[in-house]
């Protein structure tokens, strides 16, 4: 039986001119290309191969300044919604879809210029696509005197690095309230210390709790007490600046982490300005509940570090819930 006759297709040959050629040979059979005999067998095989990848690859060449895309797949063709004839000698960056300010862009546009290959995970901001991340791969592939040329290879990773960031905001964000937890306090707060010992800045460290919470949770159940909770966090957020934090540590105690404090009288003016703001009724299903707080102020620099001046706050705060007062500051650690 002769065997089935497979039509020949584009080839690419890899020169520093760049341009794709002709067919380079007649129609091959099956067998040919499985065997890579026949004449040309064996490059029209290679191009099915790079032709038949799911994964966009592209090829630039690079002499002096000059980047220059002469190449790409199908699947980089579909990337960018373009075809080649479109693609070619066109500016691969924004081609790829790539975020021009991108720090990962940045790099390999240093390998680049040093002729060498390199990865990173870039941010992408395709024209017809929402936005999200590849992993881009350059491997350098020398051709002739002062022209390097760079196989280039995209793998979209948006789902990953989205699971990755939830992840990390998992690691580092109260589930009920979306604020930070104490693990991301304790990183803002060391450096908020750390450049405070270079210029002296003070800040204001704030613990407060809920007074007599445990009755509503007791009373009105955990579903009250929880929006409780979530719209005491929207009141602290909404009270403070952007620059600041306000972190849910757990129950119903919370920590605010006020930087740069321009004086000790602005912590006062806050953290009562915070108790007024709690003072106000909140309305949950149907009902309107009033709540009183307790508050703990230490200030920093005092040359300590972040665990004693957590502790501190805490101290202060539970020492003003024994004495009935809502708030006097502590002055240093």
């Amino acid at each position: 039986m002769p065997s089935a006759t497979v039509f020949p297709t584009p080839t690419v040959r890899l020169s520093c001119s760049g341009t794709r050629m002709l067919p380079v040979s007649q129609p091959h059979s099956i067998d040919e290309l499985r065997t890579g005999e026949g004449p040309g067998a064996e490059q029209d095989l290679r191009h099915a191969v790079l032709e038949g990848l799911e994964c966009p690859v592209f090829l630039l060449r690079c002499q002096g300044q000059r980047q220059a895309l002469i190449y790409a797949n199908r699947a980089f063709e579909r990337w960018a919604g373009r075809d080649l004839a479109a693609l070619r000698g066109g500016d691969w960056r924004t081609l790829s879809g790539l975020a021009a300010e991108d720090p990962g862009l940045a790099r390999l546009q240093s390998c680049l210029r040093d002729g060498r290959g390199g990865l990173a995970v870039v941010r992408t901001q395709p024209l017809e696509r929402p936005p999200g991340w590849a992993q881009l791969r350059l491997t350098a592939l020398p051709v002739d005197s002062g022209c390097v040329c760079f196989i280039g290879q995209l793998r979209d990773v948006t789902a990953e690095m989205r699971e990755r960031e939830q992840l990390r905001r998992q690691a580092l964000h109260d589930s009920l309230t979306g604020l930070p937890n104490r693990r991301l306090l304790q990183i803002r707060l060391e450096r908020a210390i750390a450049r405070s010992r270079e210029d002296a800045t003070p800040f204001a460290l704030v613990f407060l709790d809920l007074d007599r919470f445990k009755q509503v949770n007791d009373s009105l159940g955990h579903e009250t007490a929880d929006a409780l909770l979530r719209q005491v966090g929207r009141r602290l957020r909404h009270g403070v600046r952007p620059q600041d934090t306000v972190a849910r540590l757990y129950g119903d105690e919370f920590a605010l982490l006020i930087t740069p404090l321009p004086c000790e009288q602005s912590a006062e003016l806050i953290s009562r300005r915070i108790a007024a703001w709690l003072r106000e009724p909140f309305a949950i299903e149907g009902m309107r509940l009033i709540v009183s707080c307790s508050v703990g102020v230490v200030l920093y620099p005092d040359g300590t570090d972040g665990q004693h001046l957590l502790g501190s706050a805490d101290r202060d705060m539970y020492r003003h819930k024994r004495i009935g007062q809502p708030f006097a500051p502590a002055g240093p650690a």
